[in-house]
């Protein structure tokens, strides 16, 4: 048997096409799932039997363990227990004007950024193509939740799991598929520098880079990658970055109280981002217990923060910490520890 969505558009229709039937199949059974919301093979009434037969006795999709928290306001965590029995996280963030799922890429993570949950976890292996359409065909489809918006800033660094991030990317924009718009997609990475260009050449989505520290000196800290990939190597690859492409280039900062929230390291900021047409995403810390001695920022200083970037010239926006009290919000999302809390 092998998994639907281990397959794009054109290898299922060279798939319908090597087994006799008509290339318009394809489309087909792609307009009863995603216009019809029919993912049953046997239901596709409009296919003939025979072909039914062989395509329940071809494919399958992914059968997973599912829990489900709700936030009081309004977001929704889920947790899938993979068929290996490992597991990861998503998370659904309703808005006024938008619906937003926050994807994993990874089981895990490996870059041990210094605030992120994530990383206590360590990493197991990344998900293949399937395991990410999977947790954006369930929200969609089984819990009929509406998505305006795909960021993929859940668990794991995304440009580490390359080519399947990539080819899930191509389903996702098929307007056949999901018919997601490249720009309702967002891919943040830590800075895993080589793929930053291969991976807007080949996706053309947004692509978010989390700073957090602004000098190497702190940066080395919070996020260890520095250390490989440091801040002068980044952000001259992000220089060669096609204007065609990207207006702007989001930065992330998580805002830490007294460590990150400084006014000498918004200036600090400032320098760095001279030359870059770019615009930052302040993400105030979320508290937890697994990092008892990191504390929110205090809305003075977060404000003082953004005034010296906007200042100079910047486009700043202040996330909304969302999902708090079921540990889905930012920095937050840990399937083993997570796991054991809510059973417990």
């Amino acid at each position: 048997m092998q998994q639907f969505f281990s397959h794009s558009i054109e290898s299922f229709t060279d798939w319908v096409t090597d087994h006799g039937q008509p290339s318009y199949r394809a489309g087909q059974v792609y307009e009863w799932m995603f216009a019809k919301k029919v993912f049953d093979f046997s239901q596709m009434t409009n296919l003939p039997e025979n072909f039914r037969k062989l395509l329940i006795e071809n494919f399958t999709l992914p059968a997973w363990k599912i829990e489900k928290q709700v936030s009081t306001d309004g977001t929704q965590k889920f947790h899938f227990e993979l068929e290996d029995g490992k597991s990861i996280e998503a998370v659904w963030i309703p808005e006024k004007n938008r619906q937003t799922l926050c994807v994993s890429s990874q089981v895990g993570c490996a870059l041990k950024c210094q605030f992120c949950v994530t990383g206590l976890q360590g990493f197991a292996r990344n998900l293949t193509q399937e395991e990410i359409l999977e947790q954006i065909r369930h929200v969609m489809f089984v819990e009929n939740l509406p998505l305006t918006n795909l960021v993929f800033m859940g668990m794991g660094e995304p440009l580490l799991n390359f080519e399947n991030l990539c080819s899930a990317i191509d389903l996702l924009k098929e307007p056949k598929a999901f018919g997601f718009g490249h720009r309702k997609i967002s891919v943040s990475t830590a800075g895993t520098v080589p793929k930053i260009l291969p991976f807007i050449d080949r996706t053309n989505v947004s692509l978010a880079v989390s700073l957090t520290g602004s000098t190497d000196e702190t940066r080395n800290h919070w996020m260890p990658i520095n250390q490989k990939y440091n801040l002068s190597i980044l952000k001259e690859t992000l220089m060669q970055v096609p204007q065609t492409k990207w207006k702007k280039i989001m930065f992330e900062v998580v805002m830490i109280h007294q460590k990150t929230d400084t006014e000498e390291q918004a200036k600090n900021l400032v320098k760095f981002l001279r030359g870059m047409k770019a615009k930052v995403n302040l993400i105030p810390y979320n508290e937890n217990e697994h990092f008892p001695q990191l504390k929110a920022p205090k809305r003075e200083d977060l404000m003082k923060y953004r005034d010296i970037l906007m200042k100079a010239g910047y486009y700043v926006s202040i996330r909304k910490n969302r999902g708090q009290d079921i540990m889905g919000a930012c920095g937050q999302l840990s399937s083993h520890l997570n796991q054991a809390k809510m059973s417990s």
